[in-house]
């Protein structure tokens, strides 16, 4: 394995064993998530050719994490959203070491800190009917793009000129209380506990749908040198994200998927700019 990918991987189970110990603190469930969990199932560990570690909880747990996360966070890491640091273009959380760099291709312009991370998803509930669904779909957008700021450069033509007018039509003096009122508007359904279940952090993972009962149980499965939470049903969770989730992909797509352009163990990108 390169050695700067599985130093990537080690900094990163750091950051989760920092999440790890808040979370059984508080009695805060949460879920190795995606990549992750499939990596815990298929490698006992990280895939192999892995750069990432997500995790993911429920609406309440998470805004919970938050709310206990000045208390108990340790001096070196720090956590980000949209509400602790504005510039920040994502609408899901991260923790990030300090001291630490992973700049993908332009972010180097943004003004947050770009240290190496652990993604938490938070995950919310789906109505059911098409016409319901359309809405919470593009409730989810409009959230989306008040958050990021800018329409998604990997869209086609036809998203990027509507996300173009939305933004133009929508004064940044505004774009906070709309975000606020579609995050509203998306959360509502939370306490049906019999509709499915599914993550909003791109408009692609709301096309994927999870089971209501996803978020009610939960086990230890070993993960690296240790042992961290996921769905008890985890295996029907891979099976609708991943189809045949034991099956390796070809040889040639077993590579890194973020592709840092800087990448630095020991230093921020402030730091590393004054050098």
């Amino acid at each position: 394995m390169d050695n700067q990918l599985r130093t990537l991987q080690l900094t990163q189970l750091e950051l989760l064993k920092v999440f790890d110990r808040i979370c059984r603190k508080h009695d805060i469930k949460y879920s190795l998530y995606a990549g992750s969990l499939l990596g815990a199932v298929r490698h006992k560990g990280f895939i192999p050719w892995d750069d990432d570690l997500d995790v993911c909880m429920s609406r309440a747990e998470y805004d919970r994490f938050i709310s206990v996360w000045p208390q108990e966070a340790t001096e070196g890491y720090i956590l980000q959203n949209k509400d602790l640091a504005p510039a920040f273009f994502q609408s899901f959380a991260k923790i990030r070491k300090d001291h630490t760099t992973f700049i993908m291709y332009e972010s180097e312009k943004c003004k947050f800190h770009n240290g190496i991370f652990l993604d938490i998803f938070p995950i919310d509930r789906i109505p059911n009917g098409k016409l319901n669904r359309m809405l919470f779909k593009w409730h989810c957008m409009v959230y989306q793009l008040m958050v990021k700021g800018f329409a998604p450069p990997l869209s086609g033509a036809a998203v990027r000129f509507g996300s173009n007018v939305i933004l133009f039509l929508t004064p940044k003096s505004r774009r906070e209380a709309v975000r606020r009122k579609m995050l509203k508007k998306i959360t509502r359904y939370n306490d049906r506990r019999e509709l499915e279940t599914v993550a909003i952090e791109t408009m692609g993972s709301i096309r994927k749908t999870f089971a209501p009962d996803m978020l009610d149980e939960y086990v230890y499965l070993p993960f690296e040198d240790g042992e961290f939470m996921c769905f008890a049903g985890w295996e029907d969770h891979l099976r609708r994200k991943f189809g045949d989730y034991m099956q390796l992909p070809p040889e040639d797509e077993r590579a890194w998927r973020h592709h840092p352009i800087v990448l630095d163990f020991e230093h921020n990108y402030e730091e590393l700019v004054r050098q």
